[in-house]
């Protein structure tokens, strides 16, 4: 009875124990612990927001203080080891900037740039770039934040904003993506921030991809007024090219796909159903004005079976009428 009795008073004592180090004795206390435990697994094994990518190289000593956010450690190494400030991790060449920013760690990611990190060094295989990553969610996102700092901050230390990726044959990210096109949906300000940095809104894919076209794709049926700012602000008020057609990516090709099949971006905004007379349809109708204002009529355009089906659905009782004016 009383050996059980310390068994489950030593169980309780180490939640407590464990519970004071995790809320109370810090972060620091518990990356410790954890990176003492990840010590015993193979680094090749690592995926890229594990900082023991970093394990046994020149640059763990200032990896742990980019983890831990401890500003005054990272300037003391960057001034006594500059060098470590663009050292890039043997499997997936990223950088300590580049993790900063997937992992949320702002004061380290503002503190490596003072510091003379270089903002537009890529990963090895896949061209992936800081910038490309603020553009979309972080690594660790739940929450899909659209705020635009990390955006901003490596703007303003010199990210190139056409720096495109490279990918891989298969990769859901086409090779040439640029961080414009990265942030539609990911936050209008991002995606502005981009465009008064420098981004070119005309730049494309190896598909003929553009940051206006992955606009107009991303606004559907059932979308919301917000969601249809990105085509507005980079068609209407910065007259980015609509005339011009694109492929399937390669990604999407499965065998007996004609690689060679043209699609234009007009044909995307049949997609669009906003309510008659909404803000939505409004701002619909100017993009549209700015299609023919680019030689593209609208008007002349197929209305998709399926998207007919769905204003059936929606409007049963006008819905021929809707199909004129929508």
């Amino acid at each position: 009875m009383h050996k059980k009795f310390r068994l489950v008073m030593s169980i309780f004592l180490f939640l407590i124990c464990s519970a004071f180090l995790i809320n109370v004795g810090g972060t620091y206390i518990k990356n410790r612990i954890w990176d003492y435990l990840s010590s015993k697994v193979d680094n090749s094994e690592y995926l890229m927001k594990n900082m023991n990518i970093y394990r046994d190289t020149p640059a763990w000593e200032l990896a742990l203080a980019v983890e831990d956010e401890r500003t005054s450690t990272i300037e003391r190494i960057a001034k006594r080891s500059p060098e470590l400030l663009n050292y890039q991790d043997s499997k997936y060449g990223e950088t300590l900037l580049l993790w900063a920013v997937g992992m949320e760690k702002y004061n380290s990611a503002e503190t490596l740039l003072k510091c003379g990190a270089d903002a537009n060094i890529a990963t090895i295989d896949e061209g992936e770039t800081p910038l490309l990553l603020a553009a979309d969610y972080s690594w660790i996102d739940t929450k899909y934040k659209k705020d635009p700092k990390y955006v901003k901050l490596l703007l303003s230390y010199g990210a190139d904003p056409n720096k495109r990726y490279i990918g891989k044959k298969r990769d859901s990210t086409e090779y040439g993506t640029t961080p414009l096109i990265k942030s539609i949906g990911c936050g209008i300000e991002k995606t502005k921030a981009l465009v008064e940095g420098g981004a070119d809104i005309n730049l494309k894919t190896k598909s003929g991809n553009t940051a206006a076209a992955e606009a107009l794709r991303h606004v559907g049926s059932t979308s919301m007024f917000r969601e249809m700012e990105y085509a507005y602000y980079l068609i209407v008020d910065k007259k980015a090219k609509v005339n011009e057609f694109y492929y399937s990516p390669e990604y999407v090709l499965i065998p007996g796909d004609d690689p060679n099949i043209k699609f234009y971006p007009v044909d995307l905004l049949r997609d669009w159903t906003p309510e008659l007379n909404s803000e939505g349809y409004k701002m619909k109708m100017e993009i549209v004005d700015e299609f023919a204002r680019q030689g593209v009529n609208y008007w002349n355009t197929t209305i998709p079976k399926d998207v007919i089906s769905q204003i059936k659905e929606i409007y049963p009782h006008d819905w021929e009428e809707y199909l004129k004016k929508y």
